[in-house]
């Protein structure tokens, strides 16, 4: 992720003002009840990094999806499993001009021979907005909407399942990022910012804080914070 910030950082302040050239983001997908959400949570982060090179290269560089795949999740016995990853790849179709962009399954090629898997790799929230947008928001997975449902895994074990209105889940965004802040993370993520010449652009203290809250909103969201990390 601090490889991600600092990619984005060092393009930002080379063509664009940071804010303007921040990109929302499309998130993973997850079939819960027959009805089909897009998540503001990336689950597999945690099991690449454990397993560096496992997913295979993604063909195409998307401004809307850093990730460079898309996984499917669903709830299955209170576990909490991956169904399918799909990685970008460019096509030509015959009967249209140019190149087009689409998702290419991979899960076979990551694990031979199962059709599904029990993220035991995961313990965080799972964040599934629901209902209307209330406010976009231009970068990562920071825009609003009217209602949540969020997931509380721990190794892979569904432990809880509670909704949210608006006004809720900001209270409990903002606790998040609170608690965040008085970590070494969010301590590394602001000399990035630093390093990257942030302070030469102008950004105050203030406007690092308010670009964090949005950048990193997947992270710190995601975050059990009375679990060990």
């Amino acid at each position: 992720m601090r490889r991600v910030l600092a990619t984005f950082l060092l393009v930002a302040v080379m063509f664009f003002p940071l804010f303007v050239f921040a990109t929302a983001q499309e998130g993973d997908i997850l079939l819960l009840k027959g009805k089909k959400y897009f998540i503001y949570t990336n689950p597999l982060r945690a099991y690449l990094e454990k397993n560096p090179g496992k997913l295979p290269r993604s063909q195409v560089i998307s401004s809307s999806n850093w990730r460079g795949y898309v996984a499917t999740w669903g709830v299955k016995d209170d576990r909490f499993v991956l169904t399918d990853i799909g990685i970008l790849q460019s096509v030509h179709k015959p009967d249209e001009a140019g190149f087009s962009t689409e998702l290419r399954s991979v899960m076979l090629e990551m694990f031979p021979g199962q059709k599904e898997i029990v993220a035991d790799w995961f313990t965080g929230h799972v964040i599934v907005p629901d209902g209307k947008l209330v406010h976009y928001v231009h970068m990562g997975y920071a825009s609003t909407y009217e209602k949540y449902i969020i997931l509380t895994v721990r190794n892979g074990a569904v432990i809880r399942n509670w909704t949210a209105d608006t006004a809720a889940f900001i209270r409990f965004r903002d606790a998040q990022f609170a608690t965040y802040k008085k970590t070494d993370a969010y301590r590394a993520a602001l000399d990035e910012i630093t390093q990257t010449k942030g302070e030469e652009k102008g950004m105050s203290a203030k406007q690092k804080e308010e670009f964090l809250r949005e950048f990193d909103s997947e992270t710190y969201m995601s975050i059990v914070f009375d679990e060990p990390r």
